[in-house]
């Protein structure tokens, strides 16, 4: 039914029955206000709500109510109370908002609109204080102070500010007693919704509540919108109504934060002008990122997704976002400065976060979970809030101490190559199922190449930015893991200590000093991983394996997930981290046995099946998420130097105090080195129960971590050890975990002793903690982390471009710790690899030792042996245009270490009469081979193809050209001058085709005994190409299907766990 302008008997009537006047009526009549109740599925409340407006001393009050899809029809109720108000009844319930918009369409001539919950209850004398001051202040807006129903003495709301970003900061806290102390009348940013006193014509020149707005933020939403037409808002104290706030029964927690939140950030991209919105977004994507992070380190997954499904729902709706602006812009009248005096400077956010003020009891300042409350606990207490403060001082400092990494592009040092221009490149050379690393074979791309090319797609082709992310983000990835590691503790103190022993760790500096990239990737993965074989133990404080039933401390310890769900986690997590370093896979392995040995050593024995069999379950899931690239290092003909990576088998030799100290690099040396074992020294001294137990497995992964690297360098293991930082980076985590146990003890534990030597190691150890950050100043100072500014890329370009840049292959022959690619051992401290062109990210997995590569180094074993001089002829049909013997891996203007090789490289190098040695960069050594032929080369029938690799020497200067250039990965055009011989120097593959003149060429024998070779009958245009064998394709298939099941599986199962946590 519409309520229109008009006669006695259909028009607005007052509670009693009356008619009352319309905006037209005499002058002396008051001015007629409709009062707009929105009803859903109300409670037993909604009689005293209707009961209330009848109350009303003001005579000019008539009453429309908008059922917005109850299940049952609201008519008899209302009409049991309000016999003469007029009901519209709507098939849905569209939200508040878009419901109370009904009365654009239904209320005609009324000055005034009463906009309404329906679990308000209005004091008589309400309404008419409302219209009175709304008349003496000029006031478009008017809204009462909100009391709670049950106690009118506590307050629930009396207006609000809110920050540049929209988010409330209220004058009054919930449940704050009324002692009349915010009764003045005044303007204001934001009035509570639920009682809204509105002026007719401005509400309708608004177009009325944002429909898009549902729930939530509607009120701040219009009164925003009130500023910038120029209208007052105002709060009249005097006016009282009491509000049950019923939406917390209606909606899920959850529900009501997400809502509240992308309808801040809608109302925030609609009511800036273009200028003003400029500078507020950036600052607001800030908030969102610390905001995602925090809720992380809490525990609290479904906040993150919230925040940032918040910024996504709002992108998807640009348009709705333009009309927005557009119509508020035709009645603007005041402009964003003037608005934002109302508002409160900086962020209300974080004042909240700093206060303490977050999972409270106020639906719209801050909705969060259960975890997310367990967090606000905390850091009500004031030493809570403090460790919190240096927390985030420690992450301010190391963000600061990157500074200069920031905005440049990253060096070329050591594994740092750089990135392709594009994710599409990556993905072609993932899907080709030719790898062109080395002198290129057939074979399936490593999974990394894909995961890259994925995540180069995600960052929209900005590489420099992924590659940042990559390399920086470990930083942050780490200090968050460790404080997730810490956080089943139960302090967050101790979880601070985490956070701050394992930013001050030199593992991440010294990996950034060296360019070690897989020990920063392990660095951002190892928390993670070791929590995850911590959940799979089901041991306090991880779970309740071995605590006693009906017990608090049960009580308070989340179930544990289904012990496959967990490896299945694990596997997960270790198959994108060894997607990118293989090696991480066994650490991983290792670290989770060395957690059931250290349950052992503690004197347990439950949980070190767990421990065991899951930390080898979640192994083997890895390598089946990263098939079938993984079959090729568990093949014959694969090897451990595929899983080692770049670096493996340094040649630097470091002492027992430099591996306790963590001191690979220019950061960890002593004194101060030794600080932060001190932290974590403290719980084997001091801890009982769960605390001594897991301090003990931690060391124990510490000290396996260690004790590898020295077997290592002593040469007792069989196999050589990747980078340094790989297996010092879990052993710092352990560490962390140890330093956070420390402070849990010196909570729980240190007070059941008599004051002595156990208390000076407490204060010892916080101590520690302190001095542990003191060894980074000078990297922090330096705004690198002593990294080098510039890499040997740039030198080795220089002579490739003077050289006319064609495609040519570089042998490299270095100590491991040079290498700026991953090479394989020819003798104890000297590495080869073979590039084509300077490395790039793809050639951190090496490939396969091929019966060519072993041709190629024969050939250099005949220099070596003085049996050849022309080493440059034997080594041209490999396409190796230069040898490289790196010496350091900087450039020489910077500092760092300089690595000798054995003397007889350089030696034999010299020797050779096709090889001149280029001026460059001293830290280089480079030799031109000056019988270099192209990748690809033909030669006239009179000119026949040596059957033999060493016939190479004896072949004439200028017998074969290049005719064809590379158009593509594995693609070469041109034209041949006439018939004859066509060699590719690459070993012979079924998939590598040549067409001449639209027919295909016949492959010959092998050239020079493995290089794939094709005799042309004639000349004409030519293209040589590999075609992707089918099986590679249904191959890769398949990975997908199984990453995407694998990845349902976790996100279902954790859904389903985090829905029963919500339940309980």
């Amino acid at each position: 039914m519409d309520v229109r302008r008009a006669s006695p008997e259909a028009g607005p009537r007052a509670s009693d029955g009356s008619p009352t006047p319309s905006g037209a009526g005499p002058a002396a009549a008051p001015p007629a206000v409709v009062a707009v109740v929105v009803a859903h599925d109300p409670g037993d409340w909604f009689e005293d709500t209707l009961r209330a407006l009848a109350d009303q001393t003001y005579p000019a009050l008539a009453v429309l109510v908008v059922d917005a899809g109850s299940a049952q029809d609201l008519t008899p109720r209302i009409a049991g109370v309000l016999p003469r108000a007029h009901v519209r009844r709507l098939a849905t319930n569209p939200g508040f908002g878009a419901a109370a918009n009904e009365a654009l369409r239904a209320v005609e001539g009324a000055p005034f609109l009463l906009l309404c919950h329906d679990d308000v209850a209005p004091d008589p004398g309400a309404v008419k204080i409302l219209v009175e001051e709304a008349f003496r202040s000029n006031a478009a807006l008017a809204g009462p102070k909100l009391v709670s129903w049950d106690d009118p003495k506590r307050l629930r709301q009396v207006a609000a500010s809110v920050d540049k970003t929209g988010v409330l900061a209220p004058f009054a806290e919930p449940g704050e007693l009324d002692q009349e102390q915010h009764d003045a009348v005044r303007d204001v940013f934001v009035i509570p919704g639920a009682f809204t006193l509105v002026r007719a014509d401005l509400f309708r020149a608004l177009g009325g509540f944002d429909p898009a707005i549902t729930f939530l933020g509607d009120d701040v939403d219009l009164c925003w919108r009130t500023h910038v037409a120029g209208g007052r808002v105002v709060i009249v104290p005097g006016a009282r109504v009491r509000h049950i706030e019923a939406l917390a029964l209606r909606r899920p927690h959850d529900d009501r934060r997400r809502l509240q939140t992308r309808h801040r950030l809608r109302t925030m991209l609609s009511c800036y002008r273009p200028l003003h919105l400029a500078r507020v977004l950036p600052q607001a994507v800030a908030v969102s990122l610390v905001e995602i992070a925090f809720a992380i380190a809490a525990g609290d997954g479904r906040h993150a997704r919230d925040v940032a499904a918040a910024w996504t729902w709002n992108l998807r709706r640009p348009r709705q976002i333009r009309a927005k602006r557009k119509a508020l812009a035709r009645v603007r009248q005041v402009p964003d400065r003037e608005v934002r005096e109302l508002q409160v400077r900086g962020s209300a956010r974080v004042t909240g976060y700093l206060r303490g003020q977050i999972g409270g009891r106020d639906d719209r300042l801050a909705a969060m979970t259960r975890s997310g409350r367990d967090l606000a606990d905390r850091l009500r207490s004031r030493a809570s809030r403090v460790a919190l403060v240096v927390a985030l001082v420690a992450v301010l400092l190391v963000a600061l101490g990157s500074r200069n990494l920031v905005a440049p592009p990253l060096p070329s040092v050591g594994e740092l190559a750089p990135f392709p221009g594009g994710p599409a490149i990556l993905a072609r050379r993932w899907l080709s199922g030719w790898r062109a690393v080395g002198l290129g074979q057939p074979g399936p791309a490593p999974t990394g190449l894909g995961l890259l090319a994925l995540l180069g797609f995600v960052s929209l082709g900005a590489m420099g930015l992924l590659q940042k992310i990559l390399v920086l983000g470990m930083l942050p990835l780490g200090a968050v893991g460790a404080w997730r590691l810490a956080r089943p503790i139960g302090s967050t103190r101790a979880s601070v200590a985490a956070l701050v022993v394992y930013l001050a760790l030199p593992v991440p500096y010294n990996a950034l000093a060296r360019g070690s990239w897989s020990g920063l990737l392990v660095y951002g993965s190892a928390p993670w991983f070791l929590l995850g074989s911590a959940r799979l133990s089901r041991l306090a404080p991880f779970g309740r394996a071995d605590l006693r039933a009906g017990s608090p401390e049960a009580g308070a310890t989340p179930a544990a997930r289904p012990f496959l769900v967990q490896a299945l986690r694990l596997g997960a997590l270790l198959g994108v981290a060894g997607a990118l370093v293989p090696a991480v896979v066994p650490v991983a392995v290792v670290s989770g046995l060395a957690l059931a040995l250290g349950t052992l050593v503690a004197g347990r024995a439950r949980g070190v099946g767990r421990l065991a069999s899951g930390a080898l379950l979640g192994g083997l899931v890895a390598v089946v998420l990263n098939l079938p690239w993984s079959a090729v290092v568990l093949r014959d003909g694969g090897g451990w130097h595929l899983v080692a990576g770049v670096r493996a088998g340094t040649s630097a030799a470091f002492t027992v105090s430099d591996l306790l100290r963590f001191q690979t690099g220019p950061f960890g040396a002593a004194p101060l080195g030794w600080a932060f074992l001190v932290p974590a020294v403290l719980p084997l001294m001091v801890g009982r129960g769960w605390r001594f137990d897991w301090a003990v497995r931690g060391w124990s992964v510490a000290l396996a971590g260690w004790g590898l690297l020295w077997a290592g360098q002593q040469g007792w293991l069989p196999v050589e050890l990747p980078a340094y930082e790989v297996l010092l980076a879990p052993a710092g985590a352990a560490l962390a975990l140890s330093a956070a146990l420390g402070v849990a003890a010196f909570e729980v534990d240190l007070p059941g002793y008599r004051f002595g030597w156990r208390q000076l190691l407490a204060a010892a150890a916080a101590a520690g903690l302190v001095l542990a950050v003191l060894p980074l100043v000078p990297g922090f100072v330096d705004g690198r982390w002593r990294m080098p500014g510039g890499g040997l890329d740039s030198a080795m370009a220089r002579i490739i471009e003077r050289d006319g840049g064609q495609p040519a292959r570089l042998l490299w022959l270095g100590a491991p710790d040079a290498m700026p690619l991953a090479g394989q051992r020819l003798e104890p401290g000297l590495q080869w690899a073979v590039s084509e062109g300077n490395p790039q990210v793809g050639d951190r997995w090496a490939v396969p030792v091929t019966r060519s590569d072993r041709l190629l180094l024969a050939d250099v074993a005949l220099a070596r042996s003085r049996r050849t001089v022309h080493l440059g002829a034997l080594l041209a049909p490999f396409g190796v245009r230069y040898i490289v013997v790196p010496r350091r891996a900087a450039p020489s203007a910077y500092q760092g270490r300089s690595f000798a090789v054995p003397p007889w490289v350089v030696d034999t190098m010299a020797g050779q009469l096709d090889l001149e040695r280029v001026d460059t960069d001293p830290a280089l050594v480079v030799y031109r081979n000056a019988a270099w032929r192209p990748l690809v080369s033909s030669g006239a029938p009179s000119s026949p193809v040596p059957g033999r690799a060493t016939g190479a020497a004896a072949e004439p200067p200028g017998s074969r050209r290049g005719v064809l250039r590379r158009t593509g990965d594995t693609t070469w055009r041109g034209r041949l001058p006439g018939p004859g011989s066509v060699v590719m120097a690459a070993p012979e593959a079924d998939g590598w085709a040549l067409d001449v003149a639209g027919r295909a060429a016949p492959a010959g024998a092998p050239g020079y005994g493995w290089a794939q070779r094709f005799d042309a009958p004639s000349g004409g245009a030519a293209v040589l190409r590999y075609r992707t064998p089918p099986g590679v394709r249904a191959l890769q298939g398949a990975q997908a299907v199984l990453w995407l099941a694998v990845l349902v599986v976790v996100r279902r199962r954790s859904g389903a766990r985090a829905a029963a946590g919500a339940r309980r």
